[in-house]
């Protein structure tokens, strides 16, 4: 098969995705909505955090607002990598696998197509949060450049991520179980992580813990686009951390995901 064939599955499968999402309208309000809930609940409910000695000297910046703004953005990139699991046992437990199996469709098309509709989820999520961002008072100090690289590490994070739920999802095939686990393996990492608090200012434990977490390395990746400018040693940290999750959990869910459409 040519590489204008996989393309045009891709395509497929993409639209199909996509259509998919788009015609649930209560679904989408509330996955747009979640991020702005976030963004002005916890910035107003913590806004204090920014006078903790040592807080500006550690970030960069006095203010909470601006620090959080990344957090916001990995947790909304989080949730919508647990809700691409609940998608994959959707269709299993509708039949739409069963007709993979005797479809002349590459296995790979498949679950590619599945994860670039998550992208776009992503995508028009973290545009939201920026524009709102930027309304509320967060400059950026990168500019336009580095509004698109924080663009760029939210869809590729979460596509990486989004193998983990769907891993999760193939083995269980229970949405109850894949949401459980999802959760239960992902929100502990991000408070775990600087995403939400400086290194610096984190108890012993927890800075131990955010060394090894990949969420840290991504958030300070979001965080030196935010506050300080291009540094390309966290940058490229936090490029080398999405690459290596985009590879271990697409992998292990492509072999688990042929072996469901082949069971």
């Amino acid at each position: 098969m040519s590489a204008r064939d996989i393309f045009v599955e891709v395509g497929a499968v993409f639209s199909r995705w996509l259509k998919k999402t788009f015609r649930r309208p209560a679904f989408v309000f509330f996955a747009m909505v979640q991020p702005v809930v976030w963004f002005l609940l916890f910035t107003q409910s913590f806004a204090k955090i920014a006078d903790i000695p040592g807080f500006a000297s550690s970030t960069g910046t006095n203010s909470y607002l601006t620090f959080f703004s990344a957090a916001v953005i990995i947790q909304t990139v989080l949730a919508s990598a647990m809700q691409s699991g609940i998608g994959m046992v959707t269709d299993i437990e509708s039949g739409y696998m069963d007709k993979m199996r005797v479809a002349p469709i590459h296995r790979f098309s498949i679950l590619l197509g599945k994860v670039m509709s998550d992208g776009v989820r992503i995508l028009l999520q973290s545009i939201i949060i920026i524009v709102l961002g930027v309304i509320l008072g967060v400059t950026f100090a990168t500019g336009i450049g580095g509004v698109l690289v924080i663009l760029a590490i939210a869809v590729t994070f979460g596509i990486a991520w989004s193998g983990i739920s769907t891993f999760i999802a193939l083995a269980t095939r229970n949405s109850e179980a894949t949401l459980m686990i999802s959760i239960l393996t992902t929100f502990p990492l991000l408070f775990l992580s600087t995403a939400v608090m400086p290194q610096g200012l984190l108890p012993d434990f927890v800075q131990s813990v955010a060394t090894y977490n990949p969420i840290t390395y991504v958030a300070n990746a979001l965080h030196v686009l935010v506050i300080t400018g291009y540094d390309w040693t966290t940058l490229g940290y936090g490029l080398l951390v999405i690459l290596a999750v985009g590879a271990i959990s697409l992998s292990a869910t492509t072999v688990m995901f042929r072996r469901a459409v082949a069971s």
